[in-house]
């Protein structure tokens, strides 16, 4: 275990981090004790007024579980709105770097910056930021958080083809509707597997559903709709999923083979 105190980076610590992060797309990568560097250096961070502590050793098998923890914490932030905090996501992410960017074939693979510092200019690629994403994700349906289970199931260093699928659109995420569906179509939670169809953009796919949803969203409020009306107004294509996923909303057992 290895507790430490959330702090906010400053610009000029963004933009050494941004150095840091750039450096294992090269062919001579920093140390990773950089990172605890620019997390500690005075110029480069800030206290908080008060202290969140997190313990950066302990690892998450899912962005649910990462997201479940961090919203126990970064919600009590003596801050208007925790997800405005740049300084702190990026913190945040240094802090588990070691875990959100794990060796792989003997490199550590970082991908864009957006993953590691979120972009002030677009909202929407909140989503992009391997802790602030699922953490958005998961206080929406503080209510019922397993309802994003199709957005937060993956190790939190790889959110999936998926995520980037359905979470394309902020507005259709942010819709409760449309979240309960596609985790009542394409999650197994049983398995704790995506269903074969979820993939790719045939019929019934995850990026169908984010079309067709969009479409709606010109005619319906997708924000009042409750999630079997969603389903209830979607095409033929879907009908492979959509017995199964009014079922699991309901809370329902499929029906025996034997019973049919």
């Amino acid at each position: 275990m290895k507790m430490l105190s959330v702090r906010r980076l400053t610009e000029a610590g963004m933009e050494r981090m941004a150095e840091f992060i750039h450096s294992f797309a090269s062919s001579d990568p920093m140390d990773i004790g950089r990172a605890t560097e620019i997390m500690q250096d005075p110029e480069l961070s800030q206290s908080l007024q008060s202290t969140v502590e997190v313990d950066s050793d302990r690892s998450f098998p899912r962005r649910f579980d990462i997201a479940k923890y961090l919203h126990e914490r970064i919600s009590s932030l003596p801050v208007d709105n925790p997800m405005s905090e740049r300084g702190v996501w990026a913190w945040l992410a240094l802090a588990w770097f070691t875990h959100l960017a794990p060796v792989e074939k003997g490199k550590r693979k970082v991908g864009e910056l957006a993953k590691w510092i979120p972009e002030s200019w677009s909202a929407w690629r909140q989503y992009r930021h391997l802790l602030l994403g699922p953490y958005v994700l998961y206080k929406a349906n503080e209510d019922n958080p397993e309802r994003a289970m199709v957005l937060l199931s993956n190790p939190p260093h790889t959110p999936g083809e998926i995520v980037g699928q359905l979470a394309a659109k902020q507005y259709l995420v942010q819709s409760r509707a449309f979240v309960a569906a596609a985790t009542a179509f394409y999650y197994d939670s049983e398995k704790g597997t995506f269903r074969r169809g979820t993939a790719g953009r045939g019929a019934g796919s995850a990026a169908r559903l984010r079309t067709v949803a969009g479409q709606f969203d010109r005619t319906f409020d997708l924000y009042s709709l409750a999630e079997n009306q969603l389903i209830d107004l979607l095409p033929r294509e879907f009908l492979i999923f959509r017995d199964r996923g009014k079922l699991k909303l309901a809370g329902e057992k499929k029906p025996d083979k034997s019973s049919r």
